[in-house]
């Protein structure tokens, strides 16, 4: 009589071989990344591995992580330009601000926008809020103007809608200075909003003047605290923030507004060091309606002086990255942050020097590009892979730069109503 014989079970082993476990981690966010840092010995020092470092900069580099797809084929740079003019000779506006789309792999393609419609409403000194497109859809003010006028408008399709005034304007009694702060999609509601910091002024003597006031006019005295507002457009109409947000941007020019849209959360950062609790930046939930504070890195090395430091906050892929230039040692650092409100989550990945010609970085693309204004005025491209630069040889003094996706255009028309 035959005795059946059973197989035994063949053993699976639990063991992942390191450069598997290395090339799968070489994958994650920053954020999960530094989760997994208590997993185990040899993963808590994964930053001070060269092997896993230089795998891990390649992906960040070369894969494109972003859910709202800013960086493929897809993309283009919309740069603002301004001409200057000589008021002696053309009397007006002393400079021209000028639009162009810039495409390509190397930035072959350049050609000029017509924004008629913006500059009806705000003049020749127009400014883009952010750094981003969201779905087609620019939001525009003017500096100059104290940002009083804000328009919406998509360059491809020339849709256009003039944000009404909100009804803290009207007082005969105060001048107002309105900083927009951030410009948001809110994909829980399908609506465009904008957030902005109003300021109101005592009135001049001329100023009483025109509006037909008396001076003796008690209120001409009250004072009236700043306010937050939030604009819907699916509702066109304004309404009060009761947040608490200390931090409010004050810009002097153009390129001292560090603003910018990215999953649902608009960031602003006033480039001002703080002396008491160093310096950070506002990131706002634009659905939610609430606020988290993050704050920088103090230093980007042992020996560097801030003060000599140009510092820009940009989009890197889906994280958040701060691009540093040190004018001691001619270097640019780029830092990106693991998790918003978490300062110790920055972490530095990429050191590139020497750089002699750059006077301050401006925005991070795709592929592992980082633009910068040179000395001269002109703006470049230094890419982080190939670690070449290359002019993009666009006239005039860059004031802007900004990400552009042609293709997630989505009508503003539909929820204005």
């Amino acid at each position: 009589m035959e005795k059946s014989v059973t197989p035994r079970s063949k053993r699976v082993s639990n063991h992942i071989p390191d450069d598997v476990s290395l090339s799968i981690l070489s994958k994650l966010s920053l954020k999960s990344l530094q989760r997994f840092e208590c997993a185990c010995k040899q993963w808590s020092i994964l930053f001070e591995n060269p092997y896993f470092m230089n795998t891990y900069r390649n992906h960040i580099i070369h894969t494109n992580h972003s859910h709202y797809d800013y960086y493929d084929d897809d993309e283009s740079l919309i740069l603002q330009h301004a001409i200057l003019i000589d008021p002696v000779v053309t009397p007006g506006p002393t400079h021209w601000s000028t639009l162009y789309f810039v495409s390509g792999e190397t930035f072959e393609n350049t050609f000029k926008l017509n924004f008629s419609l913006p500059f009806q409403v705000l003049g020749p000194d127009i400014n883009i809020v952010g750094s981003t497109s969201i779905n087609g859809t620019l939001c525009l003010s003017n500096l100059l103007d104290d940002e009083r006028n804000v328009v919406l408008w998509n360059p491809i399709t020339d849709e256009f809608n003039v944000i009404p005034p909100s009804h803290v304007e009207s007082s005969p009694y105060r001048t107002f200075i309105a900083i927009v702060h951030g410009f948001g999609y809110d994909h829980l509601n399908d609506d465009y909003k904008v957030i902005r910091y109003v300021e109101f002024n005592s009135l001049s003597f001329c100023e009483i003047y025109c509006r037909d006031l008396s001076e003796d006019d008690p209120s001409l005295d009250v004072y009236e605290e700043p306010v937050w507002e939030i604009y819907s457009l699916k509702n066109h109409s304004w309404k009060k923030l009761d947040v608490d947000m200390s931090m409010v941007l004050r810009p002097k020019t153009g390129k001292d507004l560090i603003r910018f849209y990215l999953d649902g959360m608009c960031h602003w950062w006033d480039k001002i060091e703080k002396d008491n609790d160093g310096s950070y930046f506002v990131s706002f939930d634009v659905s939610n309606e609430v606020c988290v504070t993050t704050h920088m890195p103090l230093e980007i090395g042992d020996t560097f002086d801030l003060r000599s430091v140009k510092r820009h906050l940009v989009m890197l892929n889906k994280s958040i990255g701060l691009i540093s230039y040190s004018e001691e040692t001619n270097t640019l650092h780029v830092s990106v942050l693991g998790e918003i409100g978490v300062k110790e989550s920055w972490t530095k990945l990429f050191i590139i020097g020497s750089l002699p010609y750059v006077d301050y970085p401006v925005e991070a693309g795709r592929n592992g590009d980082i633009f910068f204004v040179k000395k001269d005025g002109e703006l470049a491209c230094f890419n982080l892979d190939t670690r070449t630069v290359k002019e993009l040889g666009v006239e005039g003094i860059m004031s802007q730069m900004v990400i552009y996706k042609k293709k997630s255009l989505l009508s503003i028309r539909g929820i204005n109503k």
